[in-house]
């Protein structure tokens, strides 16, 4: 085990390394009206890994230059290049919110939860836009309500694990995890023509969005070392579950870092062996895709078929500060 720890800890070492030789002496890493699209994980990537003093000099450039006053980080100047943060307006200010909180950048985190809950929806999880219709899904639901969990509000945080909750609860097949419910919490199952990845994750193909179920599982778990709440913990296992009947990339694809780290908490909190076998596959996975300079590239699949550039600077930012913390948290849990 000592072995895995070390590999995965230095596979994010050098992806940290990668990501602050790229920082600007102003703290920055892209252009002021960017947005927040290459750099909102980062945070949260340095205080994991080490680098303390570059992630506090870009939350200061954050608080000077894309924090409105309403605790939104995705302004005043242009949001991002790429679409998601408009349709999923939560995502990226979650994780800016537990970076800076967990640099002790108070201002930052309780103000940025204040402004996440003016997205909730009736059911408890939080919206996301699809054609200016909202909706709720794992993504912004699951990382919101860590966020709100991060800073100390329980009530928000345990009306979105409620949410998951009833979510896994009314699904209909034990082959396919629905990932969207109405803003009032029914599950959606009505799935137009050619749109299934938007939908669901199917166990009978592979290359599905596995991190929807893998990103439940993070704040399922967390939320249970919070309050002990067995409910949470069963609805964490029903989801592992689910990912044990997919294809056999399931633990191995690009969209399953979070499930890695999923795995590895519900490891750690139920000895489970299975659970630790899969984050350690994860884990095994993103170190074994590393670039030898320390960033990751996305393959060309369909599951990005939105993202023009998969090379684009931004791009490489994002997943290679994605893949370092979850790398650092997985080897931590197992």
């Amino acid at each position: 085990m000592t072995e895995n720890y070390d590999r995965f800890s230095q596979s994010a070492a050098r992806a940290a390394r990668w990501i602050v030789s790229r920082q600007k002496s102003d703290g920055s890493f892209f252009d002021l009206a960017a947005g927040i699209g290459g750099y909102y994980k980062v945070p949260y990537a340095l205080a994991t890994t080490g680098f303390t003093p570059q992630a506090t000099r870009l939350l200061a450039w954050v608080r000077a230059n894309h924090l409105t006053d309403d605790g939104d980080f995705r302004g005043p100047s242009r949001k991002a290049r790429i679409s998601l943060h408009d349709e999923w307006p939560t995502y990226g200010n979650a994780w800016l919110i537990m970076g800076a909180h967990r640099l002790s950048q108070f201002d930052l985190s309780f103000r940025g939860v204040d402004f996440l809950t003016t997205l909730r929806a009736p059911c408890g999880g939080f919206c996301a836009m699809d054609d200016d219709k909202p909706y709720v899904e794992c993504l912004g639901t699951s990382w919101s309500g860590l966020a709100a969990l991060t800073v100390g509000n329980l009530a928000v945080a345990e009306s979105a694990a409620r949410c998951l909750q009833s979510l896994v609860d009314q699904q209909p097949q034990p082959d396919r995890f629905y990932y969207r419910l109405s803003t009032d919490g029914k599950l959606a199952t009505d799935v137009p023509d050619g749109q299934a990845l938007a939908y669901y994750v199917d166990a009978t193909r592979p290359k599905q969005v596995y991190f929807h179920p893998g990103i439940a599982m993070i704040f399922l778990c967390r939320y249970y070392l919070a309050t002990h709440a067995e409910w949470s913990l069963d609805t964490a296992r029903s989801v592992f579950d689910f990912t044990q009947r997919c294809r056999d990339d399931v633990y191995r694809f690009p969209p399953s870092g979070k499930l890695g780290l999923g795995c590895a908490l519900l490891a750690a909190i139920t000895n489970d062996a299975k659970a630790r076998q899969a984050a350690l596959d994860v884990a095994d996975y993103l170190a074994g895709t590393q670039t030898d300079d320390g960033y990751w590239l996305l393959p060309d699949e369909e599951i990005y078929a939105g993202i023009e550039n998969k090379d684009d600077p931004e791009i490489r930012m994002d997943i290679t500060a994605e893949f370092a913390t979850f790398l650092v948290e997985i080897a931590a849990a197992v």
